[in-house]
């Protein structure tokens, strides 16, 4: 063999044997050290960093943003008195993923997340009673991000689901390579057998929004379930905006209570919707602390699920104390200077241009916060549209009185209405 020739041994007169061993551990160590860092990463596996359950029209939608594309096996299984469909990634790493999601009370009782070594597991709880369709759908995002989106349907045609015995369990799929982003429709699982996936196109990508018609008067639509009657009954000033919200798609993921029992019972609700997986809704309710003090409610549409290098720097910068901004900062105006305020500017151009892409959406939230200025909205939009000025840390705009809003224009956007009653 002539390796060695190549790779001179310095056990000269020694047997064939250490020569090529040493010639092949100096190949090895250039391999590894020459390797595309990709390849590390990769082995490394998908980051699930998010995820939401949301209502859009007759379909439940779970979305999950991932740091890139990726297929997970989906395991659904239908008894007498469990229904469940495992979203399973495997290898997978976790952000900071909630623990539960509410469901939407139609075909989903909850939703809840396992991580372990082995990836992430996002475990639907179904009403066995309620035969559904599925489809599944990867999209690309901005920043090499990637969507993996779960839609449910209800199946007006599917029969009542009896036990299967345990052999006739359909077997989980195996997961498929980051594929081209596609639709695949799957049934409920009728044991012995399932009904075979159909291609269907995708839906509208939530970042590129189709425009939507206006929302219909809230007579027309069917009545409140959960707690959006919640919602109506705690702040039924803002029962417009709820309507609209609601009509859009929004759903409510986590509802929290505050306080002592006994003393006040402020309330805190937290809206997501797939179509706009950057934004989020936010809404508190506050009881009067004082007998003639009067109870407020405060509604947030705010941009802070933007995704990025620079939304991620700036969160974390944003935790930093004073002893640790002081081991790399001499004053703390440094700090504001040269760490914040660069990442404030990156941060209000990209939520300018996501603004003006779901302006539709904003000026018809608008409308609904206060319907007798409807100029209102248009005005919001022109502020939004001002050039941004990287010599100025932003700026904050009253854009009524009664109902007090608030525009936000420091870092990410965001619109803020306050309802007292």
């Amino acid at each position: 063999m002539r390796i060695s020739g190549l790779f001179p041994n310095p056990f000269a007169g020694g047997r064939w044997w250490p020569k090529v061993g040493g010639a092949l551990l100096i190949l090895g160590a250039f391999i590894a050290l020459w390797s595309p860092s990709e390849c590390w990463a990769y082995s490394q596996g998908v980051e699930v960093r998010n995820l939401g359950l949301s209502r859009l029209g007759g379909r439940t939608m779970l979305t999950v943003i991932l740091d890139r594309a990726a297929n997970p096996t989906l395991s659904p299984y239908t008894g007498v008195d469990r229904a469940q469909v495992v979203v399973d990634f495997s290898q997978a790493r976790a952000g900071k993923l909630p623990e539960s999601l509410a469901g939407d009370d139609v075909l989903v009782k909850n939703v809840r997340t396992e991580v372990s070594d082995a990836g992430v597991k996002i475990i639907l709880e179904m009403f066995p009673e309620r035969p559904y369709i599925m489809k599944r759908e990867i999209r690309p995002l901005s920043g090499g991000l990637a969507m993996f989106r779960l839609g449910l349907e209800a199946d007006p045609s599917g029969a009542p689901v009896k036990e299967p015995p345990a052999s006739a369990i359909p077997a989980p799929q195996e997961p498929l390579a980051p594929p081209e982003p596609k639709s695949e429709d799957l049934a409920t699982p009728q044991p012995p057998a399932t009904r075979p996936e159909e291609q269907t196109p995708g839906e509208p990508s939530p970042v590129t929004p189709t425009p939507q018609e206006p929302v219909a008067p809230p007579a027309t639509m069917a009545a409140p379930t959960g707690t959006f009657a919640e919602l109506y009954q705690l702040m039924p000033q803002a029962k417009g905006l709820l309507e609209f919200l609601r009509g859009e798609g929004w759903t409510v993921a986590q509802a929290q209570s505050y306080d002592r029992p006994g003393k006040r019972f402020s309330r805190g609700f937290h809206l997501t919707n797939s179509r706009y997986p950057e934004l989020q809704v936010k809404i508190a309710h506050l009881p009067p602390n004082a007998p003639a003090a009067p109870s407020i409610n405060i509604i947030d549409l705010s941009m802070e699920n933007l995704l990025g290098q620079a939304p991620d720097e700036y969160r974390n910068l944003r935790q930093w104390n004073f002893s640790k901004i002081k081991t790399k900062y001499e004053d703390i105006g440094d700090f504001f200077d040269e760490a914040l305020k660069p990442l404030r500017v990156e941060i209000r151009q990209k939520c300018q241009e996501l603004a003006l892409r779901y302006s539709h959406f904003i000026v018809n939230f608008l409308r609904q916060v206060n319907p007798g200025n409807p100029q209102l909205a248009d005005e919001a939009i022109i502020l939004i549209r001002k050039k941004v000025n990287s010599r100025f840390e932003g700026v904050q705009y009253t854009l009524s009185d009664n109902p007090l809003i608030i525009l936000n224009l420091v870092d990410f956007l965001y619109i803020r209405v306050y309802y007292i009653q």
